[in-house]
């Protein structure tokens, strides 16, 4: 192996080795480019998915937790269980001074995840349904009742 390394340090610079192919390498068809431009995005694609994969379950795993918090604070049994949610973020935003929506530290509302958001609205309507069937009650039952009748015309 040290002669081998030893000619080849020995050999002039002006002369090439003869081992060495002095052709180019052939060229690619579109085919196999196509599919070495395939196989370099995929790898890139990978390579990112890989790096970003730990973050994005911590983020999404903090929003569950978060999520989860912000409905175990309700209160089921109150007559309007979120009102405290929208009363807490006017405080707060009083407090911060928020100027144009633009306010400064985030509150666990402002850092749930869309999955309580949505809950919150089916909550209100849910309220919403309750609120017009209990009032659709009381007309109708006021209307029926019997101190209500006009015969004394």
């Amino acid at each position: 192996m040290a002669t081998a390394e030893a000619t080849m340090a020995d050999a002039p610079p002006h002369r090439p080795d003869r081992r060495v192919n002095g052709s180019p390498p052939p060229t690619q068809s579109k085919r196999d480019k196509r599919r070495q431009l395939l196989a370099d995005r995929l790898a890139s694609l990978t390579d990112k998915i890989d790096q970003g994969r730990d973050q994005g379950f911590r983020e999404q795993l903090h929003k569950i937790q978060i999520d989860t918090t912000l409905i175990m604070r309700v209160d089921p049994y109150v007559d309007r269980p979120l009102d405290s949610f929208e009363q807490d973020q006017q405080r707060l935003q009083q407090l911060n001074g928020d100027v144009d929506g633009q306010a400064g530290p985030q509150t666990l509302l402002d850092r749930a995840g869309p999955r309580f958001s949505k809950w919150m609205e089916k909550i209100q309507d849910l309220v919403e349904q309750r609120d017009y069937a209990l009032t659709k009650y009381k007309v109708c039952s006021a209307l029926n009742s019997p101190a209500s009748n006009f015969t004394d015309r």
